[in-house]
């Protein structure tokens, strides 16, 4: 991985929870790249939409902290018309949202603590595919 950190983070750390939880559906990296998912199959796909900082510390110039806070949303998506992959869907993003709560996981030198989780969400998204979506609320102090 060579992105971001923050995002390369998150990316590490749902490929860890899809083991742990053996989520059989793959991971998509959709995020800007030209994969186009396979319809015919369920994945997962996460989604970064954005955050605040403010600066946490003063007086140390260099050693700042700047508290980050924001969400990240992890889609489970699967083909619509099927209650078998509804049901699959549902509780793969049961796992994940339990998975994700209350965890700490770092980010180069930082570490990432998961304040909140959301209930799952769901609706079509544009290829027609069915999505139940998990918010994840995280907290980064970074130094500047």
């Amino acid at each position: 991985m060579a992105g971001d950190t923050l995002r390369d983070a998150f990316r590490s750390e749902l490929a860890t929870i899809r083991t742990a939880a053996s989520i059989a559906w793959v991971i998509k990296d959709t995020l800007n790249t030209n994969v186009n998912p396979d319809a015919s199959a369920g994945y997962l796909e996460l989604e970064f939409p954005g955050g605040s900082e403010d600066q946490y510390t003063f007086g140390a110039p260099g050693s700042n902290l700047h508290r980050e806070q924001g969400q990240v949303t992890v889609r489970v998506v699967s083909p619509r018309g099927n209650a078998t992959n509804r049901d699959l869907a549902e509780t793969y993003a049961a796992a994940i949202r339990s998975a994700f709560r209350m965890r700490r996981f770092t980010a180069g030198s930082r570490s990432i603590r998961i304040t909140a989780v959301a209930p799952m969400g769901g609706g079509e998204d544009e290829g027609g595919m069915w999505s139940e979506a998990v918010a994840v609320a995280y907290e980064i102090y970074n130094v500047a």
